[in-house]
């Protein structure tokens, strides 16, 4: 693993530039690892010999691991930076380049638009209102080593959905466009403005921008957008160099008001609160409009070997097109399996240990890379998810399997892990010096996107894993009890106090 696997290469003055604009290490700061490098996937899309190329590179320089992240990018750890200028020409040379993972920048600046978040399923899903897939490609295709989009305050997230279930969330984007019709023509709504972390002014819910936006209007609005991103939020602090700061100050009438001078023309008004359903997967074995299937595969923490990356793309090969898609849910979809093939692939997928079986919960719930982050490395949201989820399977049982409940758990406030929008969230208190189970968590409940959007709220204090296993086990019991199919239905009909005055007795127990 390392020097004796790779390939010498020379690169002159023109190849370290073209690599500087569209190329990056990210910096660790746990776990023995200092960088890391976060693949960038435009639209999820990946190609089984893609993801070989990349299990490769996982072989040789990232310890045989890999993660799917919640922008639908591959992230390898423990990249060492004399090994950058061969994995980058290797991953130049299968198509893919990366962020440029500005995050320990001292300042303002240094800021790009990430991996462009869309529907996994775009172009197959039944029920999706427009294929999305030209629409990233051409946004992607401009930002990605684009110079005047490299120095932003601070990065700038876009997301766009036409399925039903908004699966990108797109309410915590700076920019996040959902699929919505006008007198019968299909269309797009925006909300601006959204994040879940601590710059200021904290965790905001993205606000509606009233406007409809023709397919053909996506590139020029989310060009100019980022443009106003670039020329207007504040380089005073890095605290406050996020979008949703800019929104706050100028509020969305005066954001509106620049895009069109900046357009040269009106948007069309529509009024909308954001989308009707948001933050669902597309859980499972589906069907897809033109009769073959896609297999979702859920990928708890979204890590994966590399043998299991490997054999994933060998599955789609022998039993699909040959085509996978990452998830914004961390978890990777083969796409084109006949019906007559699906029991034999799914018979292959769990051999891998990449079963498609178990409950809701495994496609929906999000941790954390905590342990890799120096905001909070002792910290391990992935494994904790684990550890509630197969609590939850063992102790509740079946009626467990189509249960609707997110889980988002966060090391630190910066809420990676998706605490906030999330029916249960965890939020790390205090660390112990057991390792993996020891540190202790805050308990939130309650949050969610949609048309009633909302952000969780603290039910406990400074708790264990084992007390907060216990505890959510009794609400999801509770909840069972009452005839609900979706967690939402018990924290709709009780106050805060009644929840608690339901788990904590179980804990004291």
């Amino acid at each position: 693993m390392g020097e004796d696997n790779s390939r010498s290469i020379e690169l002159d003055v023109d190849d370290l530039e073209r690599f500087k604009l569209r190329y990056s290490l990210g910096q660790d700061d746990g776990r023995g690892s200092k960088h890391f490098l976060r693949i960038k996937v435009t639209e999820g899309a990946v190609t089984s010999h893609q993801l070989t190329e990349i299990a490769r590179l996982s072989d040789e320089y990232g310890r045989r691991k890999a993660w799917v992240t919640d922008r639908q990018s591959i992230q390898l750890h423990w990249i060492e930076g004399r090994h950058a200028p061969e994995i980058f020409s290797r991953l130049e040379e299968i198509g893919f380049t990366t962020d440029k993972c500005g995050q320990a920048y001292p300042a303002p600046g240094y800021g790009d638009v990430r991996n462009i978040c869309a529907c996994p399923v775009a172009g197959y899903e039944n029920g999706e209102k427009i294929d999305v897939r030209p629409l990233v490609r051409e946004m992607n295709d401009f930002f990605i080593g684009n110079e005047d989009f490299l120095d932003m305050p601070k990065k700038f997230k876009i997301s766009i959905s036409a399925c039903e279930i908004d699966c990108v969330r797109s309410q915590m984007q700076d920019l996040g466009l959902f699929a919505i019709e006008r007198d019968g023509k299909p269309g797009f709504g925006a909300v601006i403005g959204g994040s879940l972390g601590v710059a200021q002014p904290g965790a905001v819910i993205g606000k509606p921008l009233n406007v409809f936006i023709e397919p053909d209007e996506v590139f020029e609005v989310a060009k100019n957008m980022a443009e106003i991103h670039r020329d207007h939020s504040s380089t005073e602090s890095v605290a406050k160099a996020r979008f949703k700061q800019l929104v706050r100050e100028w509020g969305v009438e005066k954001i509106r008001s620049k895009l069109e001078d900046k357009l040269g023309r009106k948007l069309e008004r529509l009024k909308y609160s954001g989308p009707e359903v948001s933050g669902r997967e597309h859980v499972g074995v589906q069907e897809q409009k033109d009769g073959n299937f896609y297999i979702n595969i859920p990928i708890l923490g979204g890590g994966l070997s590399s043998e299991q990356l490997r054999r994933a793309a060998e599955i789609a090969e022998e039993y699909g097109s040959g085509d996978l898609r990452t998830t914004p849910y961390q978890n990777l979809i083969l796409l084109n399996i006949a019906e007559e093939d699906l029991d034999e692939a799914l018979t292959e997928l769990k051999k891998t240990d990449l079963s498609v079986g178990g409950s809701r919960l495994r496609w929906e719930s999000v941790g954390c890379a905590s342990d890799f982050c120096a905001s909070s490395p002792e910290y391990h949201p992935k494994a904790v998810v684990r550890e509630i989820i197969e609590h939850l399977e063992k102790n509740v049982g079946k009626e467990l399997e189509d249960y609707r409940m997110k889980i988002g758990v966060s090391g630190c406030p910066r809420d990676c892990g998706l605490k906030g929008p999330s029916d249960i969230g965890l939020l790390g208190a205090s660390t112990g010096s057991g390792g993996v189970g020891s540190e202790e968590y805050r308990l939130y409940i309650g949050g969610r996107f949609g048309a009633d959007p909302r952000f969780s709220k603290a039910l406990s204090g400074k708790r264990s894993v084992d007390d907060i296993k216990v505890m959510i086990r009794t609400l999801v019991e509770k909840s069972l009890e009452r005839g609900h199919d979706d967690f939402q239905e018990l924290w709709e009909e009780l106050s805060s106090q009644e929840l608690k005055e339901i788990a904590e007795p179980e804990v004291e127990g």
